[in-house]
């Protein structure tokens, strides 16, 4: 009882307060130091701008880019279409340009489709319908102006705000842009007229904004006087307030659900709230990680979160458990994130290096450090053994002599051996094929009969499975981004396999070669039970 007591407080423990490492599946080397990062929305591009003005188109696995253009001026900052159609970048020397998927060529070199120099310029949002002709639109500010840019390079309209600066982000769809000030008023406009459809006056400078996916709502995270945070929920038809939520600390981001139905936002101090409204009630849930946040990632369809510290370790959670779930180090203070749509695909950058993070439901659902749950798992294991052999007490196992562990020995030897010929894997040759032989040979030599021949063959099929189904559990302690379940599933059924090559192996050695020659060497008996 003691014992099942300490296994399940463990398993809590490992469940709600630890985090385990992760390992990338890929990692790409930029010769270029990495300054920005892009990633389109299946996951499978990524566009790298770099310090001394390259940008890089890469394909997922790859590990030489798709194309590469040889700017002049460090890259600030580059964002993806959806689909990874169009690229488009800021350069330290106020340039924005457009690249596209395939590239544009002259003289046999990439080239953008068009550059145009915005001074104290940021690019702020981007779309691109897809279709034919595509619609793209390219969103920037430049001190207190908004502008709104085409396909063709063109200034579709622009508009000022009057104020110093000003901050501006454009919906999914394409079709709404907000606009917020220091001065606290919020803007909504249409794609198609410089005119704001409604204001919203707010009595905090606005430091961030989103809008759902959905259209229905937006979020307006502010820095008050007093030293207070404000996060604000309009709607967006009409910029009506449908709730107001005060902070101690000013708010550094916000992001919101694609349904609009939860807020996001992390505060200056490093901490981060969750909000969650049903058109009524509010209800707000703290999270944190190891040394604050500084900074987060929302993918749109996903419930997980990406968040960063100063010291640039990365970790992600999962929003209704907020906990961390994993922690990523890329050894860079300043790392580079980007984040799918879907949450699967995590790109982290450091300095020349950029690492894929997979997150699938599966795996990342089971929080903990994976050697805590190998502790957990293990001593699981080693509780149901002790209390199958209290259970069969009655039964004692005497004269087990030199005879059964020779037979073992060498059906286990032989079976290692030759798995180890056929399939090059150690772990394999062990535990699928030197298990399965070792049972195949321990069942036959303790009957030394056909019949016993037969059992052996089918118990070390058996033997080979459970070896196999541990294996899948070892390899995913070991860091195999694979869901544990597909690991085991996968490894049960090629221990069955792999048995029944071994366990008839094991079951001969065990009835006929080791029958005829072990009981010569060793005077050995039966295994006798007594109740």
């Amino acid at each position: 009882m003691l014992i099942l007591l300490i296994e399940a407080s463990l398993g809590l423990y490992i469940g709600s307060y630890t985090f385990r490492n992760k390992r990338p599946v890929w990692t790409y080397h930029s010769d270029d130091e990495i300054t920005s990062i892009s990633a389109a929305s299946s996951g499978s591009l990524i566009g790298i701008g770099g310090k001394n003005g390259s940008i890089s188109l890469v394909s997922r696995g790859m590990t030489t880019p798709l194309w590469r253009y040889r700017g002049e001026s460090e890259v600030y900052s580059i964002m993806s279409s959806t689909k990874g159609g169009y690229f488009v970048t800021l350069d330290s020397n106020d340039t924005i340009s457009l690249f596209t998927r395939t590239p544009h060529l002259k003289g046999g070199h990439v080239h953008p489709l068009w550059t145009y120099h915005l001074p104290a310029g940021k690019i702020e949002g981007f779309y691109s319908s897809g279709g034919i002709p595509p619609i793209v639109y390219v969103l920037a500010s430049s001190g207190g102006k908004i502008h709104l840019l085409s396909k063709n390079g063109e200034m579709l309209w622009e508009h000022n705000t009057e104020a110093d600066d000003v901050m501006t982000t454009l919906s999914e769809n394409g079709l709404w842009i907000v606009t917020g000030d220091p001065n606290g008023e919020v803007l909504l406009f249409s794609v198609n007229s410089p005119k704001p459809k409604w204001t919203f006056p707010t009595a905090s400078r606005v430091t961030s904004l989103a809008i759902s996916f959905n259209d229905k709502y937006i979020v307006v995270g502010g820095a008050a006087d007093d030293g207070r945070g404000e996060i604000h929920l309009l709607s967006r038809a009409d910029g009506g307030p449908v709730f107001q939520y005060g902070v101690d600390s000013p708010i550094r981001s916000v992001h919101i659900s694609h349904d609009g139905g939860r807020i996001i936002s992390v505060e200056e101090d490093g901490t981060g709230l969750i909000i969650s409204h049903d058109g009524g009630d509010v209800h707000e849930k703290a999270f944190n990680v190891p040394k604050g946040i500084s900074s987060i990632k929302i993918p749109l369809f996903s419930s997980y979160m990406v968040s960063s510290n100063p010291e640039g370790e990365i970790y992600l959670s999962f929003i209704p458990r907020p906990a961390p779930l994993w922690k990523f180090n890329p050894q860079d203070e300043d790392p580079h994130v980007a984040v799918t749509r879907n949450g699967e695909n995590i790109y982290v950058a450091g300095s020349n290096d950029v690492h894929l993070l997979s997150n699938t439901s599966l795996t990342e659902m089971i929080p903990g450090s994976r050697i805590g749950w190998a502790v957990f798992f293990f001593l699981g294991v080693a509780v149901a053994f002790l209390s199958v052999v209290k259970k069969i007490g009655g039964l004692k196992l005497a004269e087990v002599d030199r005879g059964d562990y020779t037979t073992v020995l060498i059906g286990f030897i032989v079976g290692t051996s030759v798995g180890l010929i056929l399939s090059r894997d150690l772990s394999k040759a062990v535990l699928l094929s030197g298990f399965g032989s070792a049972v195949g040979s321990f069942v036959g030599w303790r009957g030394r009969r056909i019949i016993s021949f037969i059992s052996g063959c089918y118990l070390g099929i058996l033997g080979s499975g459970i070896a196999g189904a541990l294996l899948g559990l070892l390899i995913w302690f070991d860091g195999d981004e694979r869901s544990i379940i597909q690991l085991v599933l996968a490894n049960l059924f090629d221990g069955l396999k792999t048995g029944v090559l071994f366990g008839p192996l094991g079951a001969a050695i065990g009835t006929f070669l080791v029958g005829l020659i072990v009981p010569k060497i060793f005077k050995t008996s039966r295994l006798v039970l007594d109740s």
